[in-house]
């Protein structure tokens, strides 16, 4: 009996402490769980206020080639293209010079549910909002080049009217699409292989310099500021370097030798451009004025969507 008693207490012992080393670790678990979580949320805001207010302006994050644009045209493929996926990097760039030229040159009217006139009357409040010249800002209603998500457009003509209108803005950087065009959109991919071209076929004639957004994947596109880490990443040593050298030593670098540690800032290869709240309020603003396209979805695009935060810009180098 007395064995068996003690053998009774060991698995009554053994019974409890199997159930609260569980308990004890869930709770740690859950600690860590709940500091992660708080660190997942807290560190996007801090890098999107450290991008947007404190090293906004630094060459490293905004290429001098950007910052000293003379004329800037932006070639989207549809009205309301600029506010969805464009706006940071069009208003950032105005900022940092307020001797720059905004345009703005949509290749078709979005004519695709006949609403082409109300859509590039609203693309003009769209463009004063983005504080881009409404002289410079033009919807196109090219008979071959209407919006259609079904159609390739012709790229050789898009470069002529791109071209056309470099000359007679007196273009220096131009802004648009990647080859994967944000959306996937046929129509953005047609205008990014337009400008792609048109660079190529244009670089020994002229200091012509172009840049595209980034496409991301569609989970990331839809994450708020939490994809703004992980865009952040290839930034992470410009980054650094503008929060702790001087803005004037690597200014001066450029200016004269180049001579910085990451080749890519000396060529001005990739640029990082985050949203202020104010300009984000633009970004709002700006799109407001396209009411033909402001449905439930699209409001809570421009809250979710990472695109209306921040960009990331990749230089179109020409091919050899």
């Amino acid at each position: 009996m007395l064995l068996a008693s003690r053998i009774s207490r060991l698995l009554d012992a053994i019974r409890r402490a199997h159930f609260r080393f569980p308990v004890s670790l869930s709770r740690r678990s859950w600690r860590r769980l709940v500091q992660l979580s708080l660190f997942a949320l807290v560190f996007p805001l801090v890098l999107q206020w450290t991008l947007a207010y404190l090293i906004g302006s630094d060459v490293r994050l905004i290429p001098p080639d950007l910052q000293g644009a003379k004329n800037l045209l932006v070639v989207t493929a549809h009205p309301d293209d600029e506010c969805l996926f464009f706006a940071p990097s069009i208003l950032g760039v105005l900022d940092q010079n307020r001797n720059v030229h905004g345009s703005l040159l949509s290749i078709s009217t979005g004519n695709n549910y006949g609403m082409g006139d109300r859509r590039k009357k609203e693309l003009a409040g769209s463009c004063a909002a983005l504080q881009i010249d409404p002289a410079r800002c033009i919807a196109l209603d090219h008979p071959e080049l209407q919006d259609n998500p079904t159609i390739w457009w012709d790229t050789a003509l898009v470069q002529t009217i791109v071209q056309d209108y470099i000359t007679k803005w007196d273009i220096d950087v131009i802004l648009t699409f990647d080859e994967r065009g944000v959306s996937g959109h046929i129509n953005h991919r047609a205008v990014s292989a337009a400008i792609l071209e048109l660079v190529s076929s244009t670089a020994s004639n002229g200091p012509l310099v172009a840049y595209m957004i980034v496409t991301t994947s569609l989970w990331r596109k839809y994450t708020f500021l939490c994809d703004l880490p992980l865009t952040a990443v290839r930034f992470t040593l410009r980054i650094l370097a503008a929060l702790f050298f001087p803005r004037r030593v690597i200014s001066e670098a450029i200016a004269t030798t180049a001579a910085v540690t990451d080749g890519n800032i000396a060529s001005g290869s990739c640029a990082l451009i985050a949203n202020t709240w104010h300009r984000y309020q633009m970004t709002r603003e700006a799109f407001q004025h396209h009411g033909s396209q402001y449905t439930w979805d699209r409001h809570l695009y421009m809250i979710i969507s990472r695109y209306v935060w921040f960009n990331d810009l990749q230089k179109i180098e020409p091919k050899t």
